[in-house]
């Protein structure tokens, strides 16, 4: 079986006989933000964390730190969230991406848990393939990563999240938290923002179960659900890159 290792436990010479042996980058891009009252508030970043140490079980190759400094979306204004200017965590993408391509990796993985990740990664990736051409460079969401081969949904924090959450880390998942009756406190100073802020999709009634969650109900999920999405990320994504690198892909 292929191995894979964590890339900060390495030290230079094993990075370099890795990087001969399976010259994969997996960075799984997160972010932290409020995900409903039954999923942890890093739910972005462990389910692309998650996502990526299956696809290196597969593959093999190195696995960065999840990248837990993100934004854009609408959650900015839910307590516990962390959105950071575009311009700084888009940035600490690309110069990150150039450097492991410039190192000698032929495959990077860029798994975005949070979707708004998407804008970013549409406006900084076109170039990076046009500056390194003969690598592959697979960026994305788990909807959107592999383009037109998978259909995979998405929601945020209501039926589809937590399917993949009951999937990947079923242990950090507490559908017993769906309860009603929480105060004012669950805003940033204890005050909610102006209703011209309000997502007309999102639940915005603190009193609510479903409080913060965007989609389907999420009393709805189920592992099964979100093991179908996963397994066909996996699957396809780990044929493409033995593809890309010649292996056997069986």
């Amino acid at each position: 079986m292929p191995t894979w290792h964590r890339y900060e436990e390495l030290r230079p010479d094993q990075l370099e006989l890795l990087l001969k042996e399976a010259p994969i980058a997996y960075w799984p891009l997160g972010l932290l933000e409020h995900h409903g009252w039954h999923l942890p508030i890093g739910f972005d970043g462990l389910k692309a964390d998650r996502i990526c140490r299956r696809l290196a079980d597969r593959t093999g190759g190195v696995l960065l730190p999840v990248m837990w400094w993100g934004g854009l979306g609408g959650h900015d204004v839910f307590k516990w969230s962390h959105y950071q200017d575009p311009k700084a965590f888009g940035g600490m993408l690309v110069e990150t991406s150039r450097q492991l391509l410039t190192y000698g990796f032929r495959v990077l993985v860029l798994m975005a848990g949070h979707y708004p990740w998407q804008d970013v990664l549409d406006a900084e990736i076109p170039a990076l393939r046009q500056a390194f051409p003969d690598a592959l460079i697979l960026a994305g969401t788990e909807i959107s990563i592999c383009g037109d081969a998978v259909t995979v949904r998405g929601d945020h924090a209501a039926r589809e999240e937590t399917s993949f959450g009951l999937a990947l880390f079923p242990e950090q998942v507490d559908l017993d938290a769906l309860t009603p009756g929480r105060d004012e406190t669950v805003w940033p100073g204890a005050t909610p923002p102006p209703a011209d802020r309000y997502h007309h999709r999102v639940e915005f009634d603190a009193s609510a179960p479903l409080f913060a969650q965007m989609g389907e109900d999420a009393r709805e999920a189920s592992a099964a659900r979100g093991e179908e999405g996963v397994a066909q990320v996996v699957d396809h994504l780990a044929r493409t890159i033995d593809g890309f690198l010649g292996r056997d892909a069986s």
